[in-house]
């Protein structure tokens, strides 16, 4: 056997190995998870409308990456209309816009403002949130309460009067979602209204985190308890390879539906 001739059959022999860890690591690739392939049949636009509330969609079991949480069937429409009568008082379509008109118009953040704005007048900035929450505790004869509320007042001393317009803005989209499923809106009404909001939303907020830390100052404006555990899920959320928040916040919102 020459050199040449053993040169050559090396070659080949490097070549076939080669070509073996190529496919052997292409073998070992994970498969997509059925939840990833279901977004990615998803445009990103409507990605980015379920991202706005998908904790409080994880949270109800649901699923993130579909506009409403779920398939708009016959038998989640009957699971829908009674959970929007519960938690909502909406029972039918008039119901759904008066509700969505004073989502988008006032809402908690104006209460929230107003309130504050009148502690702020009255002086209240002078405590710290120890003594007022023992104060407001005392007037309110509510000890968690107070310490709610105190805590309220500082994170409006922070942040300003519009310091959870994330909730109310992320309640907004979601019910958009619901009503579709409901039938109280028609698919392309909700994702219109969807698409009109978020890109208001774009220029209120700059990050997702920023948004989603203002969501949950008004969920504890609301619940009167800390938003921990939500922000806890936030943050898992942020780690999953089918992640809604992959979808970048300054997203160009485009329009897909008819």
């Amino acid at each position: 056997m020459n050199m040449a001739w053993k040169k050559h059959a090396a070659l080949l022999l490097c070549m076939l190995l080669l070509i073996q860890t190529l496919f052997a690591g292409c073998a070992s690739l994970p498969a997509a998870s059925p939840q990833e392939e279901q977004a990615a049949d998803v445009p990103e636009t409507i990605l980015w409308f379920n991202a706005t509330h998908a904790v409080l969609t994880e949270l109800n079991g649901w699923d993130y990456n579909l506009f409403g949480g779920m398939e708009a069937t016959e038998e989640n429409r009957e699971t829908m209309i009674p959970f929007l009568d519960e938690w909502w008082g909406v029972t039918d379509r008039d119901s759904a816009i008066e509700n969505m008109d004073w989502l988008l118009s006032e809402g908690h953040r104006t209460e929230f403002s107003e309130f504050m704005q009148e502690l702020e007048a009255d002086g209240w900035t002078e405590y710290s949130e120890e003594d007022i929450a023992a104060m407001m505790g005392e007037l309110l004869e509510d000890e968690a309460l107070g310490k709610s509320l105190a805590h309220c007042f500082m994170q409006y001393q922070a942040y300003g009067p519009t310091s959870i317009d994330g909730w109310d803005y992320s309640r907004a989209l979601s019910l958009l979602g619901w009503y579709y499923i409901a039938g109280f809106y028609t698919e392309s009404e909700a994702l219109d209204k969807a698409l009109e909001i978020s890109k208001e939303l774009q220029g209120k907020f700059s990050s997702w985190d920023e948004f989603i830390e203002s969501y949950m100052r008004g969920y504890e404006y609301w619940a009167e308890e800390s938003a921990d555990p939500r922000r806890e899920l936030y943050q898992q959320l942020k780690q999953r390879s089918d992640s809604p928040y992959r979808v970048a916040w300054d997203l160009a919102l485009e329009k897909s539906w008819e």
